[in-house]
């Protein structure tokens, strides 16, 4: 029995199938007024008749896969973003198949998110029939039209909001006006439907003359028998299709999303997103003699060799073009209800920070809580309340925010107790909630007291404008876990200046995604002014200019950092301090301090010619390329103690201890213990080679700093640590 004869058979057992739902359909009435049930009726018989209408169409089909940050409410970014271009085909007597011809991936993070395996669309061969097919993303290779009947890699079929069997599954009311030309249907889907089948809810275009699908804009609720770690609950769909002579209406551009919220930290999450657009559609030969193709049945998939995907050339979009051009907004009105801007009031278990709930690190050890926001409660208005206990410290820490938003301002209220980290220049996106799992514990703590009110601008695309007044309180606090889970030695906690004092702080904030976390070239740039008056009295300044830019198939990434500390006797906790293997490889942990401080950063990455196309696992799970990569770094950069006062904070920030034993190192001249860190006063320079997966994000390499007598170190990199 052949794929053709199998084809047959599934076309005419569905088209029994669905006679007998049709005469099963309850009388009650689906549409809200005569005039609109009038139209579905002509755009079902349109619907209908495309449906048994011999032809098709062939077509180049170009797709971006993204996998996109969400930080702060405010940033998103692609830090995976896959591409792949394809021959489609479809026809009435031969159903769907695809040949993917080029592949090419940009991997910026390590993909711990189960949005890279979860099962989403990919394209869906024609918006006609009594039921959509939604060919479900897979990575490159045979998929034969055999397999594709039933299992993981059978199509999503939906009830078409025109299928004959509608009424069962369907209401209609009248849309929104569109544009000349279009009638939009809002469809919503009946209440009680057992979930057996994926159904549409969301808008639906029709061309005024021949009532033909135009657009398809919303969400599809899938079936619930499908539930499972790798099967979403629902996916945001935008289908459009446009009219080609002699084969009908096909498909224009197609978009698959879906977002999740971080239920860690407020305004974190992710989005998978897949945007596809059909190029050079052109029709196929009529079979008039051939029986329609119902768009559930299967489909095939195949692959040109490793060699040629990668080689190919074709790309008719820059990478990351077609994500750039999407927005989450897009989908606002069909998004999952905790990412709505507003709503009913609502009392959620929610973060906002990601160590409210658990944390772990050298001064509290362990430390558990909870976080509660109340949502609703008027127009733009957010509450906030957290707290929590650290077990090792036997510490109580948490507080309360309240946060009003009216278009692109936000007011905000604070207060309370919290840990929060001394160091400089830091990562964009890092997150230290977790520093005393594995490693040593990378940061420095201060135990901070405050209440304040702040103003911001969104400024569009991320950037943001902020200036914030509050009363702060800094107290030393010291370590109270010796070793990691991991049984390494911990660092004893840097000093500071304790005291109470009044701060004001403005920041500007432009274009914060051009980071090495995602996959967009640009320039961005952040700068900070904050003054303190009262027991610490102090003037900081500190900038930041990022820029990446691609120079196919290397691309280049530079950081420029920028601080100075204005004071007479500046609180140790205020100085820039630098080196480690995050930010300046080769020098020891925050090896040099001052009140002056100037860091240079670039790195040039070339992804390797090998396992760079995504990786099929099994039947139906598709991994993102391993994408091994090669990157060199150069680092340079000082820090000065530019008055006495400057160097004594130097000196107050401790001593130095031997990370293996914990014992003080002593000046072999003097005997006395050495400073844990010392200014300089001139340009130290350094120089790494790492070697890695998801584009060098996770990695192994070795450092040299330019200093005589200095040796090569080898290093982890956890994370785009640049």
């Amino acid at each position: 029995m052949g794929p053709r004869h199998l084809r047959t058979v599934a076309r005419r057992e569905r088209l029994v199938i669905g006679l007998l739902l049709a005469l099963q359909a309850p009388l009650v009435p689906a549409c809200d007024s005569g005039a609109l049930c009038r139209l579905l009726e002509a755009a079902a018989a349109s619907n209908q008749m495309a449906t048994l209408a011999p032809g098709g169409y062939r077509a180049i089909a170009e797709t971006e896969t993204a996998t996109l940050g969400r930080w702060e409410g405010r940033i998103q970014g692609a830090t995976l973003l896959e591409q792949t271009s394809s021959e489609v085909h479809w026809s009435n007597s031969e159903g769907f198949a695809q040949r993917v011809v080029g592949s090419r991936s940009f991997p910026n993070a390590i993909p711990l998110s189960r949005l890279v395996f979860v099962k989403i669309g990919w394209v869906v061969p024609t918006l006609v029939g009594d039921r959509l097919s939604i060919v479900p993303r897979n990575g490159p290779g045979e998929t034969r039209y055999r397999e594709t009947l039933s299992g993981p890699l059978a199509p999503v079929v939906v009830v078409h909001p025109l299928a004959s069997d509608r009424a069962r599954y369907y209401r209609y009311s009248r849309g929104a006006r569109a544009e000349a030309g279009i009638d939009c249907v809002e469809v919503t889907i009946v209440e009680g439907q057992p979930g057996e089948l994926a159904l549409f809810e969301g808008e639906m275009y029709l061309d005024s003359e021949s009532h033909a699908v135009v657009r398809l804009k919303g969400r599809i609720r899938m079936p619930v028998r499908k539930k499972s770690f790798f099967e979403p609950a629902e996916v945001l769909v935008d289908l459009s299709s446009r009219r080609l002579p002699g084969a009908g209406w096909v498909p224009l551009m197609q978009r698959f999303e879906i977002q999740t919220e971080n239920a860690r930290a407020y305004g974190f999450g992710a989005t998978r997103r897949v945007v596809s657009r059909f190029y050079d559609a052109e029709p196929l030969p009529r079979d008039p003699g051939a029986l329609s193709v119902d768009a559930a049945t299967g489909y095939s998939l195949t692959a040109a060799p490793p060699d040629s995907l990668r080689r190919f050339t074709g790309w008719r979009t820059s990478a990351g073009a077609m994500t750039d051009a999407a927005h989450d907004a897009d989908f606002a009105r069909f998004r999952p209800a905790q990412l709505q801007a507003s709503g009913r009031p609502a009392v959620l278990l929610q973060g906002y920070g990601p160590g409210d709930f658990v944390r772990l690190n050298r001064i509290e050890g362990l430390f558990t809580g909870v976080s509660l926001m109340i949502r609703g409660a008027a127009p733009g208005l957010l509450l906030r309340g957290t707290g929590g206990y650290a077990w090792s410290e036997k510490t109580v820490r948490g507080g309360a925010n309240v946060r009003w938003t009216r278009r692109a301002w936000l007011l905000e209220a604070r207060g309370g107790r919290s840990l929060e980290v001394t160091n400089d220049f830091r990562d964009q996106f890092d997150d230290p909630s977790l520093g005393a799992l594995a490693g040593r514990d990378p940061w420095d703590y201060v135990d901070r007291l405050g209440a304040g009110a702040a103003i911001s601008r969104l400024l569009g695309r991320g950037s943001l404008a902020r200036l914030e007044l509050a009363w702060v309180e800094d107290r030393a606090v010291g370590r109270h876990m010796d070793k990691s889970l991991l049984g390494r030695l911990l660092r004893d906690n840097r000093n500071v200046a304790e005291g109470s004092y009044l701060r004001t702080r403005l920041l500007l904030d432009w274009n914060p995604a051009v980071s090495p976390a995602v996959a967009r070239d640009g320039i961005g740039f952040r700068a900070e002014l904050e003054t303190a008056t009262g027991d610490l009295d102090y003037t900081r300044v500190e900038a930041r200019v990022v820029t990446r830019k691609s120079l196919r198939p290397l691309f280049l990434m530079a950081r420029l950092h920028a601080g100075a500390v204005f004071a007479q006797d500046p609180p140790p906790q205020q100085l820039f301090e630098l080196g480690g293997s995050a930010g300046f490889p080769g020098y020891e942990y925050k090896e040099f301090a001052g009140n002056l401080a100037l860091l240079f950063r670039t790195r040039v990455t070339y992804p390797l010619p090998l396992l760079d196309a995504p990786l099929r696992i099994g039947r139906g799970i598709t991994l993102p390329a391993l994408a091994p990569a090669v990157s060199v770094g150069l680092q340079s950069g000082l820090a000065d103690a530019t008055n006495s006062g400057a160097r004594a904070a130097v000196r107050n920030l401790g001593v130095l201890r031997d990370d293996k034993t914990g014992a003080l190192v002593l000046d072999p001249e003097t005997g006395v213990a050495r400073p844990a860190s010392a200014p300089a006063n001139h340009l130290r320079t350094s120089l790494d080679i790492r070697v890695g997966v998801f584009g060098d994000a996770l990695g192994v390499g070795l450092a040299r700093a330019l200093t005589r007598g200095r040796k090569t170190t080898f290093f982890v990199a956890i994370g785009r640590q640049f």
